[in-house]
């Protein structure tokens, strides 16, 4: 990129700004005259030293200053003096050699005129970082002329390189492709529809990760913090977002949280999607956004399920509220997804007004779908961009993230763990807004068939689906399990698998309505 990126004067400065906060092994320790200021630089840099860290995942420097970073940052060598940085330069020669971050054209010639061995192209880089160590070691910047370069260094880079980007995919859709150099003088040949949205997606995953949502942030208890929290007493939690509403999980779990993950586990066709169904309902019943990606399955399944469940739970709220006598609606979503009641115009007349509220009321929720192929490498970008333009999500359900597949042959238990824990850190970090993410998955084959053979056995921590994130990532993991017989009585066993900020409930017999997706807590009653 560097050699085909004109960079302004203005970002120089800030970058050199950038590196003098953090650059102070030049200094003469022993002249007094500088005893001042090596004090207030080894100040500044142990400040400014974790934010270069966690402002710039990536090495996005250029010439000396990538050399530096990769020294600071890839081999943690926080301080060095210019003997020491021979000796860091001669140790590890790769840092300039095969380095994509340096123009060596400007070294490709000798003074005089000959070609430039290696050792011609070290030697002179490692004169011009001396020089530069010696520059930013004795050239002082407060901090917040640090923050403010970092800004401007990172605002300009993000359009050059988009810029940069752009150009390049229309190469890789040319007969001829485009070379990328890469680390250990390597070069990835790109072409074709394929490598082009890969090449997108790494320099967009490079991109994004300069943006304050994704950055690593540091947090320090101190007087500022206490302050806060003793501001924010009696105040509403806007984390939280709404319970369950089965009183045997609420009393353990509470409430359900903006960055939280939820696992829901059980066997095949044994209530999983249901269940999730019952909680996106709930979601959108109290006004919050909904996505849905169906990797099994598809939306108008999805859309049958809460239309039958949008039935059963309003008309249940309705008659607990009255007090009156009478029959929750208890509609098949498989006769709503098949249209099999058109010779009963009063249920067809109950649908089409339960689709009416879910499309137009200003109180309910938006619910809105994903549909196709999920691949590690780039589903996050396409739900983020689902949330930019399409629906700004308040809970985000993937049915079921095990299925996500890899353009890259990536093997399934290294996919999923891969899938579950970079989702975790989407719903938290990422997002704009933090999201609750709902994730069905199966359990263990081993555990389904324990569990037919020793019915009041529990589900625990050891259970899981094809890898162990299934149950480590999410913050807090329930599990379904009933038998024929029991699932015919509308009972549903529910488990408490795993949590991360709650102790256990005790595991209990749920009523479940599986055709219309609502579940009630074991002592709530409804007429027939």
């Amino acid at each position: 990129m560097w050699d085909r990126v004109v960079i302004p004067l203005g970002i120089y400065g800030s970058v050199k700004d950038i590196f003098s906060a953090v650059l102070l092994g030049a200094i003469d320790r022993s002249n007094p005259a500088n005893a001042e200021l090596i004090k207030n630089k080894v100040i500044l840099a142990k400040s400014c030293r974790p934010r270069l860290t966690a402002d710039f995942p990536f090495n996005i420097f250029f010439n000396n200053y990538a050399i530096f970073f990769e020294i600071l940052v890839t081999l943690q060598v926080n301080t060095f003096t210019v003997e020491q940085l021979e000796s860091i330069i001669e140790t590890n020669r790769d840092l300039i050699l095969d380095s994509p971050y340096i123009d060596k054209k400007a070294y490709s010639t000798t003074e005089n005129g000959n070609i430039a061995s290696d050792d011609d192209i070290v030697n002179a880089i490692t004169h011009s970082l001396i020089d530069d160590l010696n520059e930013l070691s004795m050239n002082y910047v407060t901090e917040e002329q640090f923050q403010s370069a970092c800004r401007i260094y990172k605002d300009w880079y993000k359009n050059a390189f988009a810029e940069f980007t752009s150009l390049n995919m229309a190469s890789i859709m040319s007969e001829t492709g485009f070379d990328c150099k890469k680390p250990g003088r390597r070069v990835r040949h790109y072409q074709g529809l394929e490598d082009m949205q890969e090449y997108y997606n790494e320099n967009m995953r490079i991109i994004k990760s300069l943006s304050d949502e994704s950055r690593i942030q540091t947090y320090v208890l101190n007087e500022n913090w206490l302050y806060n929290e003793l501001q924010s007493e009696g105040k509403a939690d806007h984390g939280a977002m709404f319970s369950i509403g089965i009183k045997e999980m609420d009393a353990t779990i509470g409430e359900l949280r903006r960055g939280h993950m939820l696992g829901v586990m059980g066997p095949p066709k044994g209530g999983k999607t249901r269940f999730t169904n019952y909680l996106v309902q709930r979601a959108l019943s109290l006004g919050y956004n909904v996505c849905v990606w169906p990797l099994e399955g598809g939306k108008e399944e999805w859309e049958a399920m809460q239309t039958a469940c949008f039935l059963a739970q309003s008309s249940y709220s309705a008659l607990k509220q009255s007090g009156k006598s009478g029959s929750m609606i208890r509609l098949s979503s498989k006769d709503i997804l098949q249209k099999r009641y058109g010779n009963s115009p009063e249920i067809k007349k109950q649908v089409a007004a339960a689709k009416t509220v879910m499309a137009t009321s200003e109180k309910y929720g938006r619910l809105s779908f994903i549909t196709g192929t999920a691949y590690v490498e780039d589903f996050l970008d396409v739900i983020e961009s689902h949330w930019e333009t399409e629906n700004r999500f308040d809970v985000l359900v993937i049915d079921q993230l095990v299925n996500i597949m890899s353009k890259k042959g990536k093997g399934k238990v290294e996919r999923i763990s891969e899938a579950y824990m970079e989702t975790k850190n989407f719903l938290a970090n990422r997002l704009k807004v933090p999201a609750l993410g709902i994730m069905p998955a199966q359990l263990k084959q081993e555990v389904v068939d324990f569990l037919r053979r020793n019915p009041d056995e529990t589900i625990d921590v050891t259970s899981g689906g094809e890898s162990a994130e299934t149950v480590r990532t999410p913050d807090e993991v329930i599990g379904l399990f009933s038998s024929k017989e029991e699932r015919d009585n509308n009972i549903m066993k529910v488990y408490s698998v795993a949590s991360r900020h709650n102790g256990s409930f005790q595991d209990f017999q749920a009523r479940c309505y599986l055709e219309c997706c609502f579940f009630l807590s074991q002592d709530e009653e409804i007429k027939q």
